[in-house]
């Protein structure tokens, strides 16, 4: 969308000088008399690299969770599309964002639906949430729409905010456990053993085998830099195809506690974007279209998703499609097939999710207590083998001072 330069006089006859979104001359001028300036001269502004840059970032989860709340609270009230954008692109706390949103404005002056100016900036607005905004302007209930939208992601940032405190003692133990091991065995322990061979003094097995692995890990240390390097390598190029991130991801699933998290939280997420579209308007074809398009996280369940697609269209009821494409939990077919033939389908993954959305923290829980014992017993050894290394010696020498 063009931004032009603009120099205006107010009605006190004083200088204004700004920016504008417009596209073009004529609705500078139209827009500018609708605020009581009037036009002297403009100019458009030339793109430059800061310019074809400044939408290539997505906007923050909870910035969005907040302008749709309050896009759905000012057209409740019965504020116009056009101001209700206008008072919330003033009030947005990222730049780049409120132009988007004064273009989208723009744009829907120029005749265009909201949908359609939002789509032009796919990297703000996904796939789903202009899939529901769209159903929203034409069933007429887009205030609704948009509660929905911000409800939904707004659960998204609880589970994302859950596991991400799930990772934070885990990963200060292991920094620690690196830390120590470093310290210990890459100084510490080296210099102890000059001193005490200097002394004459024999060193236990225990001894030597921890200073043999430093002194390894000390001459080939880029050589295990680079086979770590290409492990890592490998793992992102056999999962960059299609077939091999289906089969990253079915592996994943089948380890123990880590796989019941994941599997959870794929759960989770399609039954509330299936509840979320479903309760919407939205036909099976769209809502599969959506749900496939690596929307709920897990390469594999999806795959299984277009599977049991597959099978509605070729005329199986919904509950049958995912119980022939495999990889669906019972209480989760079970749950359909219920839904199904009372009419309920909407509500029954409305609990399906918050089921799910429960087992998500539990399970996390779970792999948290699970983790510390482990962590704990593992970080002990390694100071006790350490200990163990240091304090060996000593008694010898202790004892031949003796």
């Amino acid at each position: 969308m063009p931004k032009y330069q603009y120099k205006a006089i107010d009605s006190t006859g004083k200088i204004i000088r700004g920016k504008v979104v417009s596209l073009n001359m004529a609705e500078v001028e139209e827009n500018l008399s609708r605020k009581g300036l009037t036009l002297i001269k403009s100019k458009p502004l030339k793109k430059g690299i800061r310019g074809k840059l400044q939408y290539a970032g997505k906007i923050k989860p909870r910035i969005l969770i907040e302008f749709y709340h309050r896009l759905s609270q000012t057209l409740v009230m019965g504020l116009p599309i056009l101001t209700a954008l206008e008072e919330n692109a003033k009030i947005l706390p990222l730049k780049s964002f409120s132009m988007v949103v004064t273009e989208v404005k723009v744009s829907i002056e120029s005749g265009k639906t909201l949908y359609e100016a939002m789509s032009q900036y796919p990297k703000v607005f996904n796939k789903l949430d202009l899939a529901i905004i769209r159903l929203g302007e034409q069933s007429g209930v887009l205030p609704k729409a948009m509660k929905d939208l911000a409800d939904f992601l707004e659960w998204k940032e609880d589970i994302r905010s859950t596991i991400k405190k799930a990772t934070i003692y885990p990963s200060f133990v292991i920094i620690v456990i690196i830390a120590v091991i470093g310290v210990w065995v890459g100084y510490v322990l080296p210099q102890m053993a000059v001193l005490l061979t200097e002394m004459g003094v024999a060193l236990p097995e225990v001894t030597k085998t921890i200073l043999s692995a430093s002194l390894f890990v000390q001459e080939n240390w880029m050589w295990i830099v680079g086979i770590v390097f290409a492990g890592l390598s490998f793992l992102y190029m056999f999962q960059k195809p299609k077939k091999g991130k289906i089969l990253f991801h079915k592996i994943l699933l089948q380890i123990p506690i880590v796989g019941d998290v994941a599997r959870n939280i794929a759960l989770a997420r399609l039954s509330q974007n299936f509840a979320t579209m479903y309760q919407s308007g939205m036909v099976i074809s769209t809502i599969f279209e959506i749900l496939t398009d690596n929307i709920i996280g897990n390469r594999y369940l999806e795959d299984r998703l277009a599977r049991a697609f597959q099978e509605i269209q070729r005329g199986q009821l919904i509950a049958s499609g995912f119980e022939n494409a495999g990889g669906f939990p019972p209480l989760f077919l079970g749950a359909i097939k219920n839904g199904e033939l009372t009419g309920t389908l909407d509500e029954s993954f409305n609990r399906l999710g918050d089921y799910y959305d429960g087992e998500v923290k539990r399970t996390v829980q779970v792999m948290v207590n699970a983790l510390e014992p482990m962590t704990i017993i593992f970080l002990g050894g390694v100071f006790a083998l350490i200990i163990l290394s240091i304090m060996l010696p000593l008694y010898d020498v202790i004892g031949q001072i003796k």
